[in-house]
């Protein structure tokens, strides 16, 4: 055996008894290229033991049962919630195709972590994932863990800060450690609340010690778990954070396909069922615009509810729902210029007149004055 094997297999057995996943790795990478000519077999077992761990580490780890979640010595409270896997509550988001295109690639690449170590490539291991409330952050996270069959630990920010000079980076570097450990997805929603730019002169220097044990955590973070981060605003984030994270995906409002495709799969069906055309939707999803997908999915929520416990007619309950249509005149001439622009023949004057409450000739005077200004 070769002197450098020697000290690798030492570092190795250290790494393990002091419970250091990612030194594990390290010395289980470096003792893998080290034998790949001499012994091609025992490179294969290394190999399939580092991506078996990490596609898998994390249901084995739940059978066998691991230390509990950490607790905040204070206030006793656990300082994460843990959720396991399911298929059946799984939800993928409605995203842009690009955006998409970046989620599936990350996926892909996280199954095929085999390929990836026999070319000694390290995984990506960690998401920026930036974007206002409500636009799939949280739920994206909530499916990749789940299609990757891993379970989800999200940070409780409201039981890991501390009103106690550093206890709050040490509670932090509890859940963090945890989460390395146990091969799982690591959600830390509003990242900016902590990941904070270190030049704030008021925060006593907590921040910084924050910020620093984040940076020295998510450098060493291990290929068996996933760190991903959702914030609201990126420009509060330390600038030494981003170069931390493998890839940063961007969240956009839904532009009006997108609004009318979450509208459609939650409605048509709905509508379809109790005698309305699915056709309303899309001049309805322009009327959503600059919303973001949780709030269109709250409306049609809203409007099935409306349906069901005043007994209106499906067509009613859309347009009550719709925020101010009623008392906004000027939202209802907009909504009958849209709907004509989209619908044309299909929807008529009367119609129009039915569903907006303004008078037929008044229909007639806002479409006019829109075609006129063309």
């Amino acid at each position: 055996m070769k002197a450098t094997e020697k000290k690798i297999i030492i570092d190795l057995i250290h790494a393990g008894l002091i419970g250091d996943t990612k030194r594990v790795e390290l010395a289980a990478l470096s003792l893998a290229r080290s034998v790949k000519n001499d012994s091609p077999e025992m490179f294969d077992n290394i190999k399939t033991t580092l991506s078996s761990y990490s596609l898998t580490g994390g249901t084995n780890i739940r059978s066998a049962g691991t230390s509990p979640i950490p607790i905040d010595g204070d206030s006793k409270l656990e300082m994460a919630i843990i959720y396991k896997p399911d298929a059946e509550l799984n939800v993928l988001p409605i995203l842009p195709a690009n955006l998409m295109d970046r989620v599936n690639g990350f996926i892909d690449e996280r199954n095929k972590i085999d390929i990836l170590i026999e070319n000694d490539i390290k995984p990506s291991t960690s998401l920026l994932l930036i974007g206002q409330p409500g636009t799939g952050k949280t739920m994206l996270a909530k499916h990749i863990a789940s299609v990757l069959n891993k379970n989800l630990i999200v940070l409780d920010l409201s039981s890991s800060m501390s009103s106690l000079m550093g206890k709050t980076g040490s509670n932090l570097k509890r859940v963090l450690q945890y989460a390395k450990q146990s091969a799982s997805v690591l959600l830390f929603d509003e990242f900016d609340a902590i990941a904070k730019k270190r030049d704030d002169n008021t925060d006593l220097g907590e921040i910084k010690r924050v910020v620093n044990i984040l940076l020295m955590e998510l450098e060493d973070w291990p290929i068996s778990s996933i760190f991903i981060a959702t914030t609201n605003h990126p420009e509060l984030l330390d600038k030494a954070i981003w170069r931390r994270f493998d890839h940063t995906l961007n969240f956009p409002m839904p532009e009006k396909n997108l609004r009318l495709k979450i509208l459609e799969d939650e409605l048509k069906d709905f509508l379809i069922l109790n005698g309305t055309s699915a056709d309303i939707l899309k001049p309805i999803s322009e009327m959503f615009e600059g919303k973001s997908a949780a709030d269109l999915c709250k409306y049609a929520n809203n409007v099935k509810r409306r349906f069901i416990l005043r007994d209106e007619k499906p067509l009613n309950s859309l347009f009550n729902e719709i925020e101010d249509f009623q008392n906004d005149k000027k939202l209802r001439a907009k909504f009958c210029v849209i709907a004509k622009d989209l619908l044309g023949s299909a929807l008529t004057m009367r119609e129009l007149s039915e569903l907006t409450g303004l008078s037929i000739s008044g229909v007639n005077h806002h479409i006019s004055k829109t075609k006129n200004h063309e």
